[in-house]
């Protein structure tokens, strides 16, 4: 019996020794001795999401060869919790995939990423850990590893911009009717052959055709009297002045109008005009005596030196100079706002033109009302892609994306792809959630205006990657072109960009409070941190979970500011 006694002792004493070996308790009792390292810390966000890495140190003994262990990170705030992706380790003589942890001691390296959400703004990254070891399970005690989140990134403003169509409607134009008439060799008599030519008929037909329009008034005509740079100087003078007056009176009876006189004695600069474009062999070297001489008589004496070439200038350039120029000028005067409005919102049957449509929406009272007005105007005008163009993006301004996705589709059809609505089918993506398929837009759209690499530089900071987001911001004076330069990292490039943005609202102020808190500014954080709050209160709240200000959130004025 007492063999038998001591025999039991032995075998108990060996179950329990057993069982402690197969058990996860001695692993919770130890959890302790686990390292963690964050990196960063505290965590940041980059882009639209939280990336994190943590190195896990497990010293000698600790894991046990039977042990899995699920580890999770977790980012965790007043109202909201978040879960990194688990990860599974296992001891040695485990079989699986999990990352193998030896019972001499080792380490494991997590990374992951998770998308931010203001509620992080003041959270904690916890380390929640299951130990199994074959039937046996525990729950290690949750480990505070960092804190979060450092999400200046989140200030982003989504202001992806649009490119509208220009319109051409001009409140006034000036319209004009050029025609001339030719005179004979030291001749000003107006020849009647002169007035019957096309130009001359077209002229008085719009001169006629202006005082009939009641949207259009004549405003004058303009007459040059010129002469041939051949002959005397005197001569020439006075033979241009008559031509002049010759035309006047020769129109007068016809257009009935103020006129304006004028006159050119010799016309070297209608010679040299004619020079340049005809095909005299030598008209080089007579171009060379006009650059060479500025005295009209040297000038002359120069190129009849020349011989048969002068002749040919006397047959075929110096009868086009002996001329009068007339210009019949009148003003266009478009339609008022009342008219335009009235007619755009379909309250009238005033047939408008695209431009007129285009203006109409952009003095329209509210977006509702430039939107009927260019539904109205695509309607009347259905192959126009510029106004279906600004329809989308008012629509899309308004948050009627499915409207705006319809419009700009119909554009790009019209147009058969013009880069401007390639660029709003972009900003519509991007405002929709899609980077990368406003990003493949915005790169189609290159050249359309400086609002699509502006955009592309948007979309890069979304993405992280801010160093790309700087080149393409260029030289935009704008909110995200200088938190885009934070972001890099060009802490002093920023603030110089934030200093010349006109009229900065709110986001500016608190941006600039960042830089200051950045390079340990403390009047300039509370300078703009209370113009911030000043203008837009809800700052007051981020001020205070804001982990830019962490250094200073004891202080007793930024308590009272933060209240």
């Amino acid at each position: 019996m007492k063999k038998k006694s001591i025999f039991q002792v032995v075998m108990g004493t060996v179950v329990v020794l057993a069982f402690a070996c197969s058990s996860p308790n001695k692993m919770l009792k130890n959890a302790a001795q686990v390292r963690y390292n964050v990196t960063p810390d505290p965590l940041e966000m980059k882009g639209d999401s939280v990336d994190v890495s943590v190195s896990v140190v497990y010293p000698a003994k600790y894991f046990n060869k039977n042990a899995v262990m699920v580890l999770t990170p977790v980012l965790k705030s007043e109202s909201a919790t978040v879960a990194y992706p688990e990860v599974t380790l296992q001891g040695e003589k485990v079989q699986g995939n999990g990352g193998v942890i030896s019972a001499a001691g080792g380490s494991y390296t997590y990374t992951g990423k998770v998308p931010y959400q203001d509620a992080l703004l003041k959270s904690e990254l916890m380390i929640q850990s299951k130990v199994s070891v074959k039937s046996k399970s525990v729950n290690l005690p949750e480990v505070k590893i960092a804190d979060g989140v450092l999400a200046t990134a989140s200030l982003l403003k989504n202001e992806a911009q649009p490119i509208e169509a220009m319109n051409q409607f001009k409140r006034s134009e000036v319209l004009t009717s050029e025609s001339e008439i030719v005179f004979s060799i030291n001749n000003a008599t107006v020849q009647s052959k002169e007035l019957s030519k096309q130009g001359i008929k077209d002229m008085k037909t719009f001169a006629k055709n202006v005082s009939s329009d009641t949207t259009m008034s004549l405003k004058g005509v303009s007459i040059v009297g010129y002469a041939s740079p051949d002959g005397p100087e005197d001569g020439n003078e006075s033979l241009a002045k008559n031509r002049q007056a010759a035309a006047e009176k020769a129109l007068k009876s016809s257009i009935n109008t103020s006129y304006e006189a004028n006159y050119t004695a010799e016309d070297w600069d209608g010679f040299r005009t004619l020079m340049e474009s005809s095909s005299i062999q030598d008209k080089d070297a007579i171009l060379n005596i006009l650059s060479q001489y500025s005295d009209p008589v040297v000038r002359e004496s120069e190129i009849k030196k020349m011989g048969t070439v002068y002749k040919e200038i006397a047959d075929e350039i110096l009868p086009q100079l002996r001329r009068s120029k007339i210009v019949v000028s009148a003003e266009k005067v478009g339609k008022s706002d009342e008219v335009l409005l009235s007619a755009g919102r379909g309250k009238s049957d005033v047939a408008l033109t695209e431009d007129e449509y285009l203006f109409a929406a952009t003095i329209a009272e509210n977006a509702d009302d430039a939107e009927q007005i260019l539904k109205n105007g695509a309607s009347s005008l259905s192959n126009s892609w510029k106004i279906v163009n600004n329809l989308g993006c008012v629509q899309m301004d308004e948050g009627k994306f499915d409207d705006a996705q319809a419009s700009f589709a119909r554009a790009d059809e019209l147009s058969d792809g013009d880069k401007a609505v390639k660029n709003n089918m972009g900003v519509l993506a991007v405002k929709q959630g899609d980077l990368a398929k406003g990003f493949e837009y915005f790169e189609v759209a290159q050249g359309a205006g400086p609002e699509v690499k502006y955009n592309m530089g948007t979309v890069k900071v979304k993405e992280g990657d801010y160093p790309t987001a700087v080149e393409m911001f260029g030289s935009n004076k704008t909110f995200n072109a200088a938190l885009a330069k934070l972001l890099a990292g060009d802490v002093d490039g920023a603030l110089n960009v934030a200093n010349e943005i006109e009229e900065p609202d709110a986001s500016v102020d608190y941006l600039k409070a960042v830089i200051g808190a950045r390079q340990k500014n403390y009047d300039m954080i509370m300078n703009n941190l209370k113009s911030a709050i000043d203008k837009d209160a809800s700052f007051k709240e981020r001020a205070k979970k804001d982990l830019e200000f962490a250094d200073f959130s004891d202080d007793s004025s930024f308590e009272a500011l933060v209240k």
